[in-house]
């Protein structure tokens, strides 16, 4: 079996995706670079009323229909107060961690201009009569005692836009990619939510050129690091039982997961089991492919599809995973494992027997 993947295009697409700013419920800059990615054969995506993107695509008629997902949304924060001083204080919006950003540059969305702030703790040359004196004397980093310094008072904050629910994103700045070893492996945040929708965008050209073998319903879904409400709302509402969610896949010893050009095949996570006929037929459509797959039972953990099947939104579930090393973080992911994942997925989906 040979299908190939425009690798250049893939991680060009990866690259304008992972500069734009989409927190869980605020997520248009995404959307407007999804919604021109997701078109095949005069067909385009359309918007449904949880603010998920899908893309249905006409298959052959020779397998059932499926549904395949990625998420618009990243982990931010939002605003839970605005002090007199002009600081903000803020709790996280999905799993991002204090110690896995620390002090950054950060904006604040508005209906306006973003306002600028930084990720704070304050000088370090304290006791422990300070934040940062107690932080140096061991104690865990937690998001209350950390706040955004905008440098502005209050009024001129609610001027411009910021209140409480704002939502609060790292600074475009510093969402570059970044590329170690020879080039083979793509670094930057979000890569976790950005990885799937480039490769979503990937099968939205490839199966305008050969159609799927069933219908494929692509779906950009929306709030999925807060509990994938968007996804379940979408695929209740489509003709599917099978969700195939691709996402990034965490690489770490306890689960030997390696950060190399397999992908990776969930047997299990904290929500629920994978549908095992869907991983064994996977397995065996990599081998054709002449690669790998890495089978990996996670916790702390869940998915669109995870979560979709323990809600009764769909029969089956399965998770395609790129494997990605600091997830939550400044994440690494092998270029293979990127370009793989988008093979085996398009061969599931040309697949007659899926």
């Amino acid at each position: 079996m040979n299908i190939n993947v425009d690798q250049t295009r893939l991680i060009q697409d990866l690259e304008q995706l992972m500069l734009a700013h989409a927190p869980s419920g605020a997520e248009s800059e995404v959307d407007r670079l999804m919604a021109e990615r997701l078109v095949s054969n005069g067909l385009e995506a359309t918007r449904d009323g949880v603010g998920s993107l899908i893309l249905h695509i006409p298959g052959r008629g020779a397998a059932p229909p499926v549904a395949v997902s990625a998420h618009k949304d990243e982990i931010a924060l939002i605003v839970k107060r605005v002090e007199d001083n002009g600081r903000l204080r803020v709790q996280p919006v999905g799993g991002l961690h204090p110690w896995a950003v620390g002090e950054t540059p950060v904006e604040i969305l508005t209906d306006q201009e973003s306002v600028p702030g930084v990720l704070s703790v304050g000088s370090k040359h304290v006791s422990s009569e300070s934040v940062a004196g107690q932080l140096r004397e061991g104690k865990a980093l937690t998001w209350e005692q950390m706040w955004v310094e905008t440098m502005l008072d209050s009024q001129h904050l609610m001027a411009a836009g910021v209140r409480v629910g704002r939502r609060v994103v790292l600074a475009r700045t510093q969402k570059k990619t970044w590329l170690l070893g020879h080039g083979e492996y793509v670094c930057g945040y979000n890569l976790d939510c950005r990885g799937g929708l480039a490769i979503l965008a990937e099968a939205a050209r490839q199966l305008s050129l050969r159609p799927p073998a069933g219908d494929v319903y692509l779906i950009a879904s929306s709030e999925e690091e807060v509990g994938a409400h968007g996804v379940q709302f979408s695929v209740r509402n489509l003709p599917v039982e099978t969700l195939v969610a691709v996402d990034v896949a965490p690489v770490a010893e306890e689960y030997q997961v390696r950060n190399n050009g397999d992908p990776v095949l969930l047997c299990k996570d904290r929500v629920g089991v994978y549908h095992q006929g869907t991983v064994d037929r996977m397995i065996q459509l990599a081998g054709q492919l002449g690669f790998g797959v890495q089978l990996a039972i996670v916790t702390s953990y869940g998915s669109d599809a995870s979560l979709a099947h323990a809600s009764g939104a769909v029969a089956r579930a399965a998770l395609l995973g790129f494997p990605g090393g600091n997830t939550h973080g400044f994440e690494i992911c092998s270029i293979d494992g990127l370009v793989n994942t988008a093979r085996l997925l398009l061969a599931y989906l040309w697949d007659d027997e899926r």
